[in-house]
């Protein structure tokens, strides 16, 4: 009988030892399992953080590129505006001119009615 309890005894440290080594075991594989994971998840931030700042500088590069557009319009505008003006000024003295010449003409005429 004692032996028979020393044996279950024993068959119960064995299972004891057994379910420990079996819980240290699965303990171990959590935890490379969530250095694993952690890892992933990691890698995944620093890539979705890779691709932010790949899309604010393509952004940032945009933005000047239509900046600058946007300055060569204006200073394009501005100058057929400039242009513009001086054609008018151009065309208005010539108008001027002509129509002095004209009045120099008409009085010339009249000059020359008045006075057979």
């Amino acid at each position: 009988m004692r032996n028979e309890l020393e044996l279950t005894q024993r068959d119960k440290e064995n299972a004891v030892q057994a379910a420990v080594v079996s819980a240290s075991q699965e303990i171990i594989q959590l935890k490379v399992t969530i250095a694993a994971l952690r890892d992933a998840l990691e890698n995944a931030s620093m890539e979705r953080e890779n691709q932010v700042q790949s899309t604010l500088a393509s952004s940032a590069a945009e933005i000047a590129l239509l900046k600058d557009t946007v300055a060569n319009l204006r200073e394009m505008l501005e100058l057929a505006q400039i242009e513009k003006e001086n054609a008018v000024q151009h065309v208005q003295q010539a108008a001027n001119v002509e129509v002095a010449q004209l009045q120099a003409i008409i009085q010339a005429i009249r000059e020359q009615l008045q006075n057979p």
